[in-house]
């Protein structure tokens, strides 16, 4: 008996998720203990874990829909808008429980620990964009082609971006992963970070302008992308006024939960034909 293609990437997908999910809970798990200490004496963590828990909430949702909407298409592609977009919001999905894990247990993490969570989470970062970047690539091109009559060739056009993706997370993994200490990942988070998100947003308003994506809504996701790219601007300069505190971790939360809500609605919403 064959296997569809559409099932093997059901399965792929199903275990990828359900490891993803038994690592999050043996981590939790694990430490238990000095999550309920957390959770008990440090003031405001019971908001900060509701407005994170709603943000996964948010993020697991838009990813469903996404896959969803991808198995229902006739055929599935690993290019195709709905599953590089779904693969953003599952990676940012796990990104958020790791944040929360961080929230609860910084305190008492040594100055090793510390660094190798911050790397495991700015590892997740420089994956999260990765599909973003790869679909950006797609629209550059498509605006590009006429110029450089060898970006109309399939194998070509593929070969190229799959390179330049691959170039792009090396380099930011191995600034990641040798970066000596924490100040140097801070200032490594903007560099990752910011550049990318301009690039979605100029990428979705030059869809929107040459009426491409039409299984989503360019303009809007135009609008969200700007608002997530302003609200990573913002948070140092929320973080200064309010301090590391759970006042900052709640703020920076329920501005992303708005933005996402905006993100999923240009999702959610088709191109009119």
């Amino acid at each position: 008996m064959t296997i569809s293609k559409k099932t093997t990437f059901k399965i792929i997908l199903f275990s990828s998720v359900c490891l993803g999910i038994i690592g999050v809970l043996l981590l939790f798990l694990l430490n238990s203990s000095l999550i309920i200490t957390a959770f008990r004496d440090v003031e405001g963590m019971f908001q900060v874990t509701l407005v994170i828990l709603i943000r996964i909430i948010i993020l697991s949702i838009t990813t469903f829909y996404l896959l969803k909407k991808w198995f229902k298409q006739e055929a599935q592609y690993l290019s195709d808008i709905p599953f590089l977009l779904s693969l953003f919001f599952l990676i940012l999905t796990f990104g958020k429980a790791i944040d929360l894990f961080w929230n609860f247990t910084f305190n008492t993490l040594n100055e090793f620990l510390v660094l190798l969570f911050l790397k495991i989470r700015f590892i997740t970062i420089v994956l999260e964009v990765a599909p973003l970047i790869y679909l950006g690539l797609e629209i550059l091109f498509f605006r590009l082609e006429d110029r450089y009559q060898k970006l109309k060739n399939n194998d070509y056009r593929d070969k190229l971006r799959f390179f330049i993706i691959l170039l792009v997370v090396f380099i930011e993994l191995t600034g990641v992963i040798i970066a000596p200490e924490n100040n140097m990942l801070a200032i490594l988070l903007p560099v990752i970070v910011i550049p990318s998100l301009i690039g979605i947003v100029y990428i979705f308003f030059l869809a929107y302008r040459l009426k491409r994506l039409s299984v989503v809504k360019p303009k809007i996701l135009t609008i969200g992308f700007f608002l997530y790219l302003i609200s990573n601007i913002l948070r140092p300069v929320i973080q200064k006024i309010f301090g590391d505190n759970a006042t900052y971790i709640t703020l920076a939360e329920l501005i992303d939960i708005f933005v996402f809500l905006v993100i999923f609605l240009g999702l959610y919403k088709k191109t009119s034909s």
